[in-house]
């Protein structure tokens, strides 16, 4: 799967998910892009809410606190247009169906929350769009997972296959997420069983759990960002990194791939310089008379490997000297009959 450049079968993605730690501030929203590019991410994320299409109107507090955390759509362009001259994406999570046909097309991948799952509607305005779909599958079970996929798929443009349009990000939602909680195994079963692009939504405190997710192939992460944990006590900054956490995390996301290597299909070992050094080869333990029959207890196994094998010891036992040898001499095939 690709998002803009970034072709995700060949690089892992950072999420830099900045959500609503802005607070509604425009100038700490254009920092958090700016921090966010600065500590490594590849895609900066934002939060497109109207509170009026969200939640109940009975739920005067809520509604309040997302009004006061709305940003204009030109702070949101402004972010967008920084973090793409930089290099990186700009995508959202956006929430009611009329606001992605508008943003769809200033985004590079739009995500879908894990509280919208199962809100087809949303689905499939995201699967019309053609635009690259990131799903986190929080709170899900696993046929609801596999259903919205099914839903996504059957409304893409035709002759788009799906996994070329969407990726999972396996999530807990819980804030924060205990380790022991994190259940890492249920992305590795996604991919196995989905056949898509998998990764890892991240609420834990600290980066083990998403360290851990790459070396089980997590080809996103996505990690909460903010610039200082103790800003206010709005939730989501207690569980983000900061940027000198963010940027450690990037480093190893960056590296992953090239730690992980080709496995046995390289055709040569890159320490395959060290075996001489590191490896024994076969000498005489002892002065070994001409015409006299090598036993076990005439052979040594010493360093470096510039002779027989320690493996070769069978093929030399019972053979004959041809002169005479000194000890330690290391035993090649002319010595032998």
């Amino acid at each position: 799967m690709k998002i803009a450049s970034l072709d995700l079968d060949i690089h892992r993605g950072l999420i830099a998910e900045i959500g609503n730690n802005h607070e509604g501030n425009p100038e700490v929203a254009l920092k958090l892009a700016d921090a966010a590019v600065d500590a490594g991410a590849h895609l900066v994320k934002v939060q497109i809410i109207d509170p009026h299409r969200l939640v109940n109107r009975a739920e005067g507090n809520r509604i309040a606190q997302l009004t006061s955390f709305k940003l204009d759509r030109e702070v949101f362009l402004e972010m967008a247009r920084r973090v793409r001259a930089r290099g990186a994406m700009f995508m959202a999570s956006v929430f009611d169906c009329e606001s992605l046909v508008e943003w769809a097309p200033q985004l590079d991948a739009i995500k879908i929350a894990s509280g919208d799952l199962n809100f087809d509607q949303l689905l499939v305005a995201a699967a019309r769009t053609g635009k690259p779909i990131v799903l986190s599958t929080g709170m899900s079970t696993y046929d609801e997972i596999a259903r919205a996929v099914g839903v996504i798929s059957a409304e893409l443009p035709k002759g788009v296959p799906v996994l070329d349009r969407l990726a999972l990000l396996h999530c807990m939602s819980l804030y924060p997420t205990a380790p022991e909680q994190v259940n890492l195994s249920a992305m590795v079963e996604l991919r196995e069983r989905l056949g898509l692009t998998v990764g890892y939504s991240d609420h834990t405190l600290g980066l083990d759990a998403a360290l851990m997710s790459l070396a089980l192939d997590a080809r996103i992460i996505e990690k909460h960002f903010t610039l200082d944990r103790n800003y206010s006590a709005f939730r989501d900054h207690s569980l983000s990194s900061e940027p000198e956490e963010f940027s450690r995390l990037a480093k190893v996301v960056n590296s992953a791939d090239a730690m992980m290597g080709r496995g046995f299909r390289d055709e040569e070992r890159v320490d395959s310089a060290t075996r001489r050094a590191a490896r024994r080869c076969i000498v005489t333990k002892r002065a070994i008379n001409a015409g006299a029959q090598l036993t076990a207890d005439d052979l040594d196994y010493i360093r470096p490997a510039t002779g027989f094998s320690p493996a070769d010891a069978r093929t030399i036992i019972g053979r004959r000297a041809v002169t005479s040898l000194p000890a330690h001499h290391v035993l090649r095939g002319d010595d032998l009959q």
